[in-house]
């Protein structure tokens, strides 16, 4: 009867240290992430950031206009909400990392609730999704990726 358990046991006893190992061993984080997902009202697209930034060789700041000093991107949606409402502007603030990108919009560093009279034209800055398309759009028009309304689908999913 106890000669049964050997097996289970020797079995968990590989699957426990191969846990052990992996929390010990972290992956490294990859300098360019592998797949985007952007979620939309045409269908979420997988975009596969990795091939777009080797494989085509294309610069970050051909996608990424992000002049912040950072050692890292900004999201998109720091800039570009899904829409301009009361949550994106009470929060935005908190997704940059210096008060230098409050001068991209506004005028000064703003201190408090802005008077609306103070606030950016926001009828200037695209809404995330118009922001991606556009991008997306030119650079597949220029290079010869899938464009044209029969394309859609190549990217977006159904």
């Amino acid at each position: 009867m106890q000669r049964r358990y050997i097996p289970i046991a020797t079995i968990v006893a590989i699957m426990l240290a191969v846990a052990v190992a992996g929390y010990l061993n972290p992956v490294e984080e990859q300098e360019v992430p592998a797949r985007v997902v952007m979620d939309n009202t045409g269908g979420r697209v997988i975009f596969n950031h990795q091939f777009h930034a080797e494989d085509y060789g294309y610069d970050c700041t051909d996608c990424h206009h992000d002049d912040i000093e950072s050692d890292t991107f900004l999201s998109c949606g720091s800039c570009h909400p899904s829409e301009f409402n009361e949550q994106f502007r009470a929060d935005h603030q908190k997704a940059f990392p210096t008060e230098e990108a409050c001068l991209r919009c506004h005028d000064d560093v703003p201190e408090g609730e802005l008077a609306e009279e103070d606030r950016p034209d926001t009828e200037s800055i695209p809404l995330r999704a118009d922001a991606f398309h556009t991008q997306c759009m030119d650079c597949h028009e220029q290079d010869g990726g899938p464009y044209e309304e029969d394309a859609c689908y190549q990217c977006h999913a159904r």
